[in-house]
C-alpha cells in the first residue's frame, strides 16, 4: 500500500466504526510546558482531565507531531538509522468515556489482520504485569481478551502475549493525573517470523511496536495511590512511518528478507527524487557502518535523511506560525534549518536551497494538510 492509501485506510476504518475524523492539532501546543505538539493525545488532554466536555464520544486523526528539544530529542540522532525523526504523524483512535478494552483491541486486531493483511503469527501483544514497586494490579482484562483473539487464530497465547512492566505498559501523564495499563502490538521481522516473542522490547530493529493502546482507567493521586476514574478513555497510537516501511519494505508481507526503512519509502521518495536532481547525487540507502564516521556514499545518505526529515519539521511548523528564531521551540526550529543547510554542504549546495525542495514536499501533502499551501508563501520565504 501507498503511504497515503495507509493514512486513508486508517481513517476510513474507524469512521466506519462511527469515529470522528478531526483534524490535526497546530504543531504550537496549548500547553505551555510543550515546546512543540509530540504526540496525539495532547489536543485531547482536557477530555481526559474532565475539564472540559468532548463534543464527540468517539474520534480519528493524523497528527503532526515533532520530537526535537526538551525531554524527547531525536534531533542529533535523525540521519544516522533509519527510524529517528524529527517530525512524524502519528495515526489515532480516541474513545471518551464511551468503548474500552474489547473494542479497542478487537478494532487493532481487525484493522491490522482482516484489512491490511498483517500474518498473525508475526504479531505480539504485550499485557501489563506490575514490577515490585510498580502500581495498579496485572491487566487480566486485556490478558483475557488477546488469548481469545490469538486462540481463534491457531495461535498459542503464552507465547503471543508477553507481559511487561510500568515502563513498557503503564501510561502516566505526569506524577498525578490521568493513567493505565497499555498494550501494544509489535511485528517480528526476522526472515523466519518465528522469534517466539523474545525480541518483544528487546530493542531489536526485528521486532518492532506498531501500535499502542492505552487504557486510562484510574487517577494517580498526591499519596501515591490510583484510584478509579469515573469515566474510561482509550487513548491510541501508531506510527505512520513506521507502518508505511513495513509494508512496503516487505512488498505486503510477502518478502521479509530485507531491512525496512522509513526513509526508504514514498513518504520520502519524492522528496528524495527532487534533492537527487537538484544536487547530481542519489540516494543509496546505506548507513553508517563505524558509528558517526561514514564513507563518501555513507555521508551522502546522511544527508538526505537529515535534510528529507528537516525539511518536513521546518515545513509543517512554519505553517503552523512557529519561526526559526532565537529562544524556546523558535531556537530549536533555527538549530534544525541550520542542521539542514549544514548537511546541504555534504551534497554540494552553496547556496539556500530548501525553498527550491519545499515546493515538492507542498504538493505532496497539501491534500492532507492543506495549511501548506495556504502558508507556501511564508514557508518558502523563511526558507
Amino acid at each position: 500500500m501507498k503511504a497515503e492509501e495507509i493514512r486513508q485506510s486508517f481513517l476510513g476504518f474507524f469512521e466506519s466504526k462511527k469515529h470522528q475524523i478531526v483534524n490535526s492539532a497546530s504543531l504550537l501546543p496549548e500547553s505551555p510546558n510543550l515546546l512543540f505538539t509530540n504526540a496525539g493525545m495532547n489536543q485531547f488532554v482536557p477530555y481526559f482531565l474532565g475539564d472540559q466536555q468532548a463534543p464527540y464520544s468517539r474520534a480519528a486523526d493524523t497528527q503532526k507531531c515533532i520530537r526535537a528539544g526538551g525531554k524527547h530529542n531525536d534531533l542529533e540522532d535523525v540521519g544516522f538509522d533509519t527510524y529517528h525523526h524529527t517530525f512524524f504523524e502519528m495515526l489515532g483512535n480516541w474513545s471518551f468515556g464511551n468503548y474500552f478494552k474489547k473494542e479497542a483491541i478487537e478494532w487493532a486486531w481487525e484493522l491490522l489482520i482482516d484489512v491490511w493483511k498483517f500474518p498473525p503469527n508475526r504479531l505480539y501483544a504485550t499485557v501489563y504485569k506490575p514490577g515490585p514497586e510498580d502500581p495498579a494490579e496485572f491487566d487480566q482484562e486485556a490478558n483475557n481478551l488477546w488469548s481469545t483473539i490469538f486462540e481463534s487464530a491457531g495461535l498459542d497465547p503464552k507465547m503471543h502475549i508477553v507481559n511487561g512492566g510500568k515502563k513498557d505498559n503503564f501510561w502516566m501523564m505526569g506524577e498525578t493525573g490521568p493513567c493505565g495499563p497499555c498494550s501494544e502490538l509489535h511485528l517480528d521481522l526476522t526472515p523466519d517470523g518465528d522469534s517466539k516473542g523474545s525480541l518483544v522490547n528487546a530493542d531489536s530493529h526485528l521486532c518492532i511496536e506498531i501500535w499502542n493502546l492505552v487504557f486510562i482507567q484510574f487517577n494517580a493521586d498526591r499519596d501515591g495511590s490510583f484510584s478509579p476514574l469515573a469515566a474510561q478513555h482509550v487513548d491510541t497510537g501508531m506510527g505512520f512511518e513506521r507502518v508505511a516501511a513495513v509494508m512496503q519494505a516487505t512488498q505486503g508481507f510477502t518478502d521479509f528478507s530485507k531491512a525496512t526503512s522509513n526513509y526508504d519509502t514514498d513518504v520520502f521518495f519524492p522528496i528524495f527524487q527532487k534533492l537527487s536532481e537538484l544536487s547530481g547525487k542519489s540516494y543509496k540507502s546505506t548507513l553508517p557502518s563505524g558509528g558517526k564516521t561514514c564513507n563518501e556514499q555513507e555521508e551522502v545518505d546522511v544527508a538526505f535523511r537529515v535534510i528529507g526529515d528537516h525539511l518536513r519539521a521546518l515545513c509543517f511548523s512554519i505553517a503552523d506560525g512557529i519561526l526559526p528564531g532565537n529562544s524556546d521551540r523558535n531556537y530549536v526550529l533555527r538549530r534544525i534549518l541550520r542542521r539542514g543547510i549544514r548537511y546541504g554542504r555534504t551534497l554540494g549546495f552553496e547556496k539556500p536551497f530548501l525553498d527550491t525542495l519545499a515546493p515538492t514536499l507542498i504538493k505532496q501533502m497539501e491534500g492532507v494538510f492543506p495549511e501548506l499551501k495556504n502558508r507556501e508563501e511564508l514557508i518558502l520565504n523563511t526558507l
